[in-house]
């Protein structure tokens, strides 16, 4: 009966250990588990371990003193390690990882199980080969029938050849991957295969092979297209160690790479949603006094026609603000965008405007905008940046010479067959947007690369490589495509296309002033910020209503607990020293569970609007809060609890 490879797992963290043990679960190999670096030591002589999967950050012994360690034991030196770490990727420590005998280096969270299932098969089937190939030596033709199946089974390449070059055996894999038959792998040199000139590759791992005993990983590139392989170059050695031959283990990795590529940016964009968060939460804070008393004064405005359009003008600029901390949230998919039917006119109109008194004079605009293009179902402050990035992008291309800037908007009716060129769009009547500058252009080699996040071709401090990409990525969700035609020393232009909606799905409707919805009740106001505080104060007992405040969420719980019938609402920010909103809500609710609760807050990971309904929220606002909405929504939570309240003994 054939012996299942063990594997042995080391990870200081009970739960890793479990997560892996369940993804390896449908393998037929037996796991063995290490918490520390000292228990995987002790294993690793007691038992026969095909892999070792390590991770490299735990306590006593990081995994590369363990690997370490391995090397030097003469029984545990060629056990193959696979690095899964969570710690930084850069280049500093995988070749870390590799220097330390290791064959690979994963990065956690593991985004594509199979990828890791098949290391592990790789080194499991090598395993078993290896044993069999000690017992074929000595054993019958069947037994070297059956190491051959085995190694044919493998689905890296596998190449043995002798200590001069001349390769003696390869794999299936290694003959499919190059076309070629066994007999015209057979007896030739290693480097006829894979260097183009048929000469010795550049940095041969197998002299530092053939010196140290040991294995050596190393990276490469061959083939037309070239394809990125890891290649991992072991010494054959007899028992006195004297080396009988090298073993290849190639493996194609360049679906690897790009995955990796894909996970840096997007490690990076997880960075960029945290940064988002933080400023969303403070500049709505900073936004709120700003639109509270901008309200308060347009109430005392009265017959003031200036004063009216000066404050007018203010809430117009603080809902700017607002939609562009929503663009922020949006781009780091911490916030869903706002879609509604929007007529793209205004906005160039607009973003022209701005140009004008923005670029230099030595750069022209011009515009050809159809006014009868129809609606789109868009974010109009997505739109407005869209438009924003790809004008400043041309202004930047004519910053030295000068040139015209030109923005046309037209409608396009594309056909199946013009669509089947333009894999995003469907047919049907399409809003094409168009930029287009006589800058310096865009090299051919590189325009493939102009959306991707973080590539800019611009000096150090004049450009982050986030315009575009931002660009590609509003275009994108708002179901459209992106093209780019430019040549150097001639220009660029970029066009967009946007599906026209073909119904209207309602009319825009501007709502004039209306009355205020007012009341008298006593409401418990809770916020750490005191600009904050004293503006929602005075929004409150403008509406008439009788208003107590606290900036301490453990006071305003005290006097709650005090006198639980004494407040009406309790209106509450979210994030706050001591209990938070959410916090501060549970408590109260245990006290008094008919107290309608308002959380409103700037920005909170913690809790959604979803989640404060479950908590028993009755309304979440966020700021910052406009008076008529702060009156309609404080109206309602109120009138919502009175027959709760009516049912209450202590009301009766």
């Amino acid at each position: 009966m054939e012996l299942k490879p063990t594997i042995l797992i080391v990870d200081d963290r009970p739960e890793n250990l479990i997560s892996l043990e369940a993804m390896l679960d449908d393998l037929d190999i037996n796991i063995i588990s290490a918490s520390s670096g000292k228990e995987a030591l002790t294993l690793l002589l007691h038992h026969d371990i095909a892999l070792v999967l390590l991770d490299v950050q735990m306590p006593n012994m990081d995994g590369f003193e363990v690997a370490d360690l391995m090397r030097a034991s003469k029984k545990t030196k060629e056990i193959p390690i696979i690095f899964i770490t969570a710690i930084s990727t850069d280049e500093k420590h995988i070749y870390q990882g590799y220097a330390s005998g290791a064959v690979d280096y994963i990065c956690k969270p593991i985004i594509e199980p199979q990828i890791l299932l098949s290391k592990v098969n790789t080194f499991c089937d090598l395993h078993l080969a290896k044993r069999k190939t000690e017992g074929a030596l000595q054993s019958v033709r069947e037994s070297e029938l059956l190491w051959q199946r085995t190694f044919d089974a493998i689905g890296d390449m596998v190449i043995i050849q002798d200590t001069d070059f001349q390769m003696l055996q390869v794999n299936q894999a290694t003959l499919d991957y190059f076309h070629l038959t066994t007999e015209e792998i057979v007896g030739k040199k290693c480097f006829e295969l894979f260097s183009p000139d048929k000469d010795l590759c550049e940095h041969c791992p197998i002299y530092s092979v053939k010196n140290s005993l040991q294995p050596v990983t190393t990276g490469m590139s061959f083939g037309m297209p070239k394809r990125s392989c890891q290649v991992t170059v072991s010494p054959i050695l007899d028992d006195s160690q004297t080396l009988l031959g090298i073993v290849h283990i190639v493996r194609d990795i360049s679906d690897q790479k790009q995955l990796e590529t894909q996970l840096r940016q997007a490690q990076k964009m997880e960075a960029i949603g945290t940064l988002a968060g933080g400023i969303a939460h403070d500049f709505n804070n900073i936004l709120t006094p700003i639109v509270g008393y901008a309200n308060l004064l347009r109430l005392q405005a009265n017959d003031d026609i200036q004063m009216q359009q000066g404050l007018d003008t203010i809430m117009e600029a603080a809902g700017r603000a607002t939609e562009l901390v929503k663009q922020i949230l949006s781009f780091s998919r911490k916030q869903e965008q706002e879609m509604t039917p929007l007529s793209i006119q205004p906005i160039v109109t607009e973003v022209l405007k701005l140009l004008n008194s923005t670029l230099p004079s030595t750069i022209e605009v011009q515009h050809d905008i159809d006014m009868d293009c129809g609606k789109i179902l868009a974010d109009p402050t997505q739109i407005h940046q869209l438009l924003m990035n790809l004008c400043t992008n041309s202004g930047y291309a004519m910053s030295e010479r000068g040139g015209v800037l030109k923005v046309s908007v037209h409608c396009l009716d594309l056909s199946t067959s013009e669509c089947s060129q333009l894999p995003r769009l469907s047919p049907g009547v399409h809003l094409c947007l168009e930029v287009s500058d006589t800058g310096s252009g865009i090299p051919t080699d590189i325009q493939k690369r102009v959306f991707e996040p973080y590539f800019t071709t611009k000096v150090k401090d004049q450009g982050t490589g986030m315009g575009l990409a931002v660009v590609h990525s509003i275009v994108v969700s708002h179901n459209g495509d992106i093209f780019l035609s430019s040549k150097e020393g001639k220009g660029s232009t970029f066009r967009i296309f946007l599906p026209v909606q073909q119904e209207e799905t309602g009319k825009e409707t501007h709502p004039s002033e209306t009355v205020l919805a007012k009341g008298t009740e006593h409401i418990l106001l809770v916020d750490d910020e005191e600009s904050v505080i004293k503006v929602h104060q005075e929004m409150l007992t403008s509406l008439g209503y009788q208003v107590t405040i606290t900036t301490d969420s453990n006071q305003a719980l005290q006097w709650i607990r005090a006198e639980p019938e004494k407040f009406d609402l309790l209106f509450t920010d979210m994030t706050m020293p001591g209990l938070t909103g959410a916090e501060l809500t549970r408590e109260t609710l245990n006290l008094r569970a008919d107290l309608p609760i308002i959380i409103c807050t700037g920005f909170s990971e913690l809790l959604s609007p979803q989640q404060a309904q479950e908590l028993g929220v009755s309304a979440f606002l966020s700021k910052p809060v406009t008076l008529s909405r702060m009156a309609s929504v404080t109206q309602k939570v109120l009138h919502q609890s009175q027959p709760k309240k009516a049912a209450t003994p202590s009301q009766s």
